[in-house]
């Protein structure tokens, strides 16, 4: 598989054994879930972690049990083997391969409509059985593990993904996607056996019978846009409405997943409302390799007068762009950002709350490492009202399948209010407003 990076240097170097990459979870952008905010000046590397999937030291007696979780992005897919404690022994991470057909899940559902459904399923599967073969070989390593030892360990493995990238996984048919009012063909919690889903790939025969044998449970979804990964993550935070027996009706926190698709769940007094918003390239897969560079130079920019509150550079830097951010770049992120703050602003007044009264905005997926909770108030992603609150997590995917794995039983609970942004008809007026680099305080209503 092409483009691995498996932790402490980010990908930057391509090292193909880098023994402490793999001891720490939290060397790595994919695959680091923490409950705790960090930034540039407080590195994942020395932050301390609390509500961090454990790692291990390479020290610990044999797992009684191995998890292999995957969470199937648009654009990237990141891998977990941990033990039974839920304690990392590897992770990686890789380009999702259906990028060669298309950037996003729009172009990927036309793509299957036309006829290339088998071919995307099965660059899906062998992208995923290879991911899990790479992370078992490396907790193998890790531990030193004798093969005859390794091979007897039971195995449980977790997928979640947006809704189109499930579709893609099992095959189904996205024809009802394509078009209003986009009905998925299933969005229901599936358990299926790793051999029914990796037995035609090429790498399958190098498995162990355990690992042939293991289930796999893949997370529900919402709704055609509001998928199986932002659940996950959700279950990782223990959001109120989605973990069994977290009904808490006195507060309201928001899940913010930005990456290719911007999708955004809020727990108001024990009931869930989610939406989505295509996000492009802005965060993910675009020319900045890490989304916070984006979020820093938009926001030195408008501190420095760089750029007007329109989004424009004035000159010279229209012309030679600013610190390396040029126009186009802007207007991408504008793009992204008016669907975003439309999003909040819309659950926000579905749940009847205003903006102060959520109590914690977790802000999940790789668009988040590394940045400076203050660019996002500079540039308006975010309502002012969000100041103090913010907390960076990281892949809260992968945190909530490693805790449905190790925890075992619990049941989720996926009911909720989807909302279409394309057919709230505030949306638009929202979306154009907040494109612009205005004080980021919602207007009254």
């Amino acid at each position: 598989m092409e483009n691995r990076y498996c932790g402490a240097c980010r990908g930057e170097r391509g090292c193909k054994d880098c023994k402490a990459a793999v001891r720490s979870a939290a060397y790595t952008n994919l695959t680091e879930f923490s409950a705790a905010g960090f930034s540039r000046k407080n590195s994942p590397q020395n932050a301390v972690l609390p509500n961090a999937l454990p790692v291990s030291g390479g020290t610990d007696a044999m797992p009684e049990e191995l998890l292999l979780a995957a969470d199937i992005g648009t654009t990237t897919l990141a891998f977990v083997c941990a033990n039974e404690k839920g304690e990392v022994l590897a992770s990686y991470g890789a380009k999702n391969p259906q990028r060669s057909v298309s950037a996003d899940v729009i172009g990927r559902i036309d793509a299957a409509c036309r006829g290339m459904e088998k071919q995307l399923k099965q660059q899906m599967r062998e992208a995923l059985a290879e991911g899990f073969l790479f992370v078992l070989e490396r907790g193998k390593k890790v531990l030193q593990s004798a093969e005859d030892q390794w091979k007897e360990i039971p195995v449980r493995v977790a997928l979640a993904g947006n809704t189109t990238m499930q579709h893609l996984l099992f095959g189904y048919p996205l024809s009802g996607m394509a078009r209003a009012p986009f009905a998925p063909y299933s969005i229901k919690e599936e358990t299926v056996l790793f051999s029914s889903l990796f037995s035609e790939t090429a790498v399958y025969e190098r498995f162990y019978a355990k690992v042939k044998e293991a289930e796999v449970f893949v997370f529900p979804c919402l709704s055609a846009f509001v998928g199986g990964d932002v659940l996950a993550g959700a279950y990782a935070l223990s959001f109120p409405g989605v973990v069994n027996g977290k009904e808490e009706k006195d507060g309201s926190y928001l899940l913010m997943d930005l990456g290719t698709n911007g999708e955004l769940l809020l727990s108001a007094s024990g009931k869930v409302y989610a939406t989505a918003a295509a996000m492009g390239s802005a965060f993910e897969g675009g020319r900045f390799a890490y989304a916070s560079d984006l979020f820093r130079l938009t926001a030195n920019a408008l501190r420095s007068g760089a750029a007007d509150e329109t989004g424009l550079l004035c000159e010279p830097y229209f012309t030679e762009g600013f610190m390396g951010l040029y126009q186009e770049d802007i207007r991408t992120f504008q793009l992204a950002k008016g669907a975003v703050r439309a999003g909040i602003e819309l659950l926000c007044r579905r749940a009847g709350i205003k903006a102060e009264q959520i109590k914690t905005v977790f802000l999940a997926g790789g668009a988040g490492l590394y940045c400076e909770t203050e660019d996002l108030l500079e540039t308006g992603i975010v309502p002012k009202e969000f100041k103090g609150k913010i907390k960076i997590v990281g892949n809260s995917c992968i945190g909530g399948l490693i805790r449905y794995l190790k925890e075992r039983g619990n049941t989720l609970l996926c009911g909720g209010e989807v909302l279409n942004l394309a057919e709230q008809p505030e949306f638009e007026e929202m979306y154009y407003r907040w494109m612009e680099f205005k004080d980021g305080v919602p207007e009254e209503t």
